[in-house]
């Protein structure tokens, strides 16, 4: 799976003055990234805010393959939703989660949406098995991250139509870098927090 990222920074306005000499600006990061599906089951996850649609599937990947297919882990099970000429159901996708996408053809997605900064770039990681991506567009080992691993904890990427498994002792054996947009599973003894506290330069 190959990823393309363009940020564009842009001033979304000015939040108020507070003094004669103050101001206040809120600035948002906003840009898009391209995700390349091989046919097949492509494991992937959604890496930008598009606070527009609630995340949902029919703003993400407004088209489709007629019959492609989202399955979204509940936690317990999976549920789909099939395209045909709209998402039916049209599940949501927060930043960090991850899913399964089966297309018959190659095909090319773009994310649209918000860089998430500061603490809307961390997330909480349940024990057990879950299904996440990286909430920051940034590829980057789990190490380098500081993904919050215990001894013994695993994750697993879908690639080229297998898993491969990377553990933790200390480090990630071997190493575990998602690309862009990549969903991987995450097998955790204990909850967690993980701490980016991304900022855009």
């Amino acid at each position: 799976m190959r990823t393309k990222l363009l940020l564009s920074a842009a001033v979304l306005g000015v939040a108020g003055m507070l003094t004669a000499s103050a101001q206040v600006y809120s600035v948002n990061v906003v840009g898009y990234v391209n995700v390349d599906l091989v046919p097949g089951f492509n494991l992937i996850a959604n890496p930008l805010d598009n606070t527009s649609s609630n995340n949902d599937l029919n703003t993400l990947i407004p088209t489709a393959g007629f019959g492609d297919t989202v399955f979204k882990y509940n936690g317990t099970a999976f549920e789909s939703s099939i395209y045909f000429g709209t998402w039916d159901p049209n599940l949501t996708f927060a930043p960090g989660e991850g899913f399964f996408i089966q297309v018959a053809e190659a095909a090319t997605i773009t994310f649209v949406g918000e860089v998430l900064q500061g603490a809307d770039s961390n997330m909480s990681l349940a024990a057990g098995l879950s299904l996440i991506g990286s909430k920051v567009p940034q590829e980057l080992s789990l190490d380098a991250a500081g993904f919050p691993a215990d001894f013994g904890d695993s994750v697993y990427f879908f690639r080229n139509g297998a898993y491969e498994a990377s553990l933790y002792f200390g480090t990630f054996d071997p190493p575990a870098v998602p690309a862009v947009g990549e969903g991987f599973w995450v097998q955790k003894a204990a909850t967690g927090e993980w701490d980016r506290n991304f900022q855009v330069q």
